[in-house]
C-alpha cells in the first residue's frame, strides 16, 4: 500500500491543477497583504485579517487536494487496479484518507512559510506568542479540510462516484452545512430540550480548540475528540460501506 500511496502522491504534485491552486491562493495571500500594508499597519492587524483569510484554505485549496486525491483516481480507474493486485478496500480507504492528510500538511507547509515569514519581511514587530497563533491557525484550517474530505469520502465510496463527495465537500468548506446545522440547532425549543449541540460541530471545535490554546489553557483533549469524531469515525463507516458494495466504476 506505501507504493500505490507514494505513486499517486507523486502523480498529485505533478498535477497543474493541484499546484496551481495553490500557487493561486499564495497570490491572493499577496494581495490581501499588498491591500492592507501601510505605515500604520501593525502585527496585531496583521496577524487578524490573515486569520480571516486563511479560513478560505479548505475551499480553496483542500477542494483541489479532494478532487486530486478521488476524483482522478476513478475516472482513470487506478483504485480498481490496486484491488486488482491484493490491496483491500479498507486499506484503499485509509490510503486516500494518509494521502489527503499528506498533501494537506504538504500545501499547509508552504502557506505556513509565507505566513510567518511575511511579518519578519514586512519589519513588522510580531512576537513569538503571535506566530505561534498564526500556525496553529494555519493547522486548524489544514485540519478542517481533512475533516471535510474524510465526511465527503462517505459519499464517494458509498456512491462510488466522486461527484457526489465533491459536492458534499462544497457545502461543508463554503461552511453552508455549518451555517445551516447552527440556525436549526440553535433554535431555542431544541436548546431548552436536549441542550446546545452546535459547539459539537467540527468547526466549531476547533475554533474553540484555537481559543483555548490563545488563552494559554490546554486544547489537546478538545482537538484530539474532534480529529476522532469527523475524521476517524468517517473513514471507519467509508470503509465498511465500500467494503460492502459490489465495484461499480
Amino acid at each position: 500500500m506505501i507504493n500505490y500511496i507514494r505513486a499517486d502522491i507523486r502523480r498529485v504534485l505533478h498535477k497543474r491543477s493541484f499546484l496551481g491552486a495553490l500557487g493561486a491562493f499564495a497570490v491572493l495571500f499577496a494581495g490581501v497583504v499588498f491591500v492592507y500594508f501601510n505605515p500604520a499597519f501593525t502585527a496585531e492587524m496583521y496577524a487578524a485579517k490573515i486569520t480571516s483569510f486563511l479560513s478560505f484554505f479548505p475551499l480553496a485549496v483542500g477542494l483541489f487536494v479532494f478532487m486530486a486525491v478521488y476524483a482522478d483516481d476513478f475516472k482513470c480507474r487506478s483504485m480498481q487496479v490496486a484491488i486488482g493486485y491484493g490491496i483491500s478496500r479498507q486499506r484503499i480507504v485509509l490510503g486516500k484518507l494518509v494521502e489527503s492528510m499528506l498533501l494537506l500538511l504538504c500545501a499547509a507547509a508552504v502557506m505556513g512559510v509565507f505566513v510567518i515569514a511575511t511579518p519578519i519581511v514586512l519589519g513588522l514587530a510580531s512576537n513569538a506568542r503571535q506566530m505561534e497563533l498564526l500556525a496553529f491557525t494555519v493547522l486548524a484550517e489544514m485540519l478542517r479540510a481533512l475533516g471535510y474530505a474524510a465526511l465527503s469520502a462517505v459519499a464517494v465510496f458509498f456512491s462510488q462516484n466522486a461527484v457526489n463527495g465533491i459536492i458534499v465537500y462544497v457545502l461543508l468548506a463554503s461552511k453552508t452545512v455549518y451555517i445551516a446545522l447552527t440556525i436549526i440547532l440553535g433554535q431555542e425549543f431544541l436548546v431548552n430540550a436536549v441542550g446546545d449541540w452546535t459547539k459539537y460541530l467540527y468547526t466549531a471545535q476547533l475554533y474553540a480548540a484555537g481559543t483555548l490554546f490563545a488563552e494559554g489553557k490546554s486544547f489537546g483533549p478538545v482537538l484530539i475528540l474532534a480529529v476522532l469524531g469527523y475524521v476517524a469515525i468517517p473513514t471507519v463507516i467509508s470503509a465498511a460501506s465500500f467494503s460492502r458494495k459490489e465495484l461499480e466504476f
